[in-house]
């Protein structure tokens, strides 16, 4: 009788325990936003160049969506996770890595329009990373981007329209990784 009720409630509870995995990283299916929402994993890829594993990303919405448009026209709560499994990436890397996102993805005047914000997110990023690192992004609404290193809080970044030109980073016309932005989106 024991192990019936033991089996019955390890089915019951599997969906709500169970974790994503890729490249030994887990995360999990669900979290609680700032603002008290609670975000369900999206998707999760791999950021790699060269062949080599960099990070796993990891997007967390209020409703699960593949649609990039609706994504970035939702008002509500999301979650970047980035949890690096590379070694060591050096500053001077990542920062090229995340103004050439910001780049490609955007027009000259809303460069412009960042430009102090984006600064503000690149003085987050002002040492080396390494294997373990973990940055948090959380939109909340009415308030901004909170970026969060290793359980630390770095900083808030206000704007809506900050928020979407970082998500363009990896869900935009050009993503920093295609498998990286299927994977975000649920599509692989």
């Amino acid at each position: 009788m024991k192990k019936l009720i033991l089996a019955t409630a390890f089915l019951v509870l599997a969906p709500i325990l169970r974790a994503g995995e890729l490249a030994g990283v887990f995360v999990k299916d669900q979290v609680t936003a700032e603002d008290g929402q609670i975000l369900v994993l999206n998707g999760m890829g791999l950021r790699e160049k060269l062949w080599i594993d960099i990070y796993v990303g990891s997007l967390y919405l209020v409703n699960k969506s593949n649609n990039v448009t609706e994504i970035l026209s939702a008002p509500h709560a999301m979650r970047i996770q980035m949890d690096f499994v590379y070694k060591k990436v050096a500053k001077k890397k990542l920062l090229k890595a995340w103004r050439e996102g910001f780049e490609k993805n955007q027009s000259k005047e809303m460069l412009v329009k960042l430009q102090d914000r984006m600064d503000q997110f690149y003085s987050y990023f002002d040492q080396d990373v390494v294997a373990r690192d973990q940055y948090i992004l959380n939109y909340i609404p009415g308030k901004g981007t909170s970026v969060t290193k290793n359980g630390a809080v770095l900083g808030l970044i206000p704007g809506e329209d900050f928020k979407n030109a970082l998500l363009e980073i990896w869900l935009g016309n050009f993503p920093a990784d295609k498998n990286l932005k299927l994977g975000m989106l649920g599509l692989k």
